[in-house]
């Protein structure tokens, strides 16, 4: 997903701005055709769909509650080894 300076200042960030456990809201856009993988990485979590305009894109928004920003990190990595997914 990001490289060890990038993770460090995500984890920075999320630590300033959360008490954790929190509802952390999660963002992915992913390829049309990909979007059977998220949803059975993403497991029961509620999704809310938005197709984008060409359709060829989907917006997943998702609420979830986690316990620490190394969960948050943890989801967002292996959501970025589904092809062509973009993380928000």
């Amino acid at each position: 997903m990001f490289d060890s300076k990038s993770v460090e200042s995500f984890k920075s960030s999320l630590e300033a701005n959360y008490q954790w456990p929190a509802v952390f809201p999660f963002k992915f856009i992913v390829p049309k055709e990909r979007s059977e993988q998220l949803i059975e990485l993403l497991g029961d979590s509620p999704l809310i769909p938005r197709p984008s305009s060409g359709g060829r894109f989907i917006a997943y928004t998702m609420e979830k509650e986690v316990d620490s920003s190394n969960e948050v990190i943890a989801l967002y990595n292996k959501a970025s080894e589904i092809p062509g997914i973009i993380t928000l």
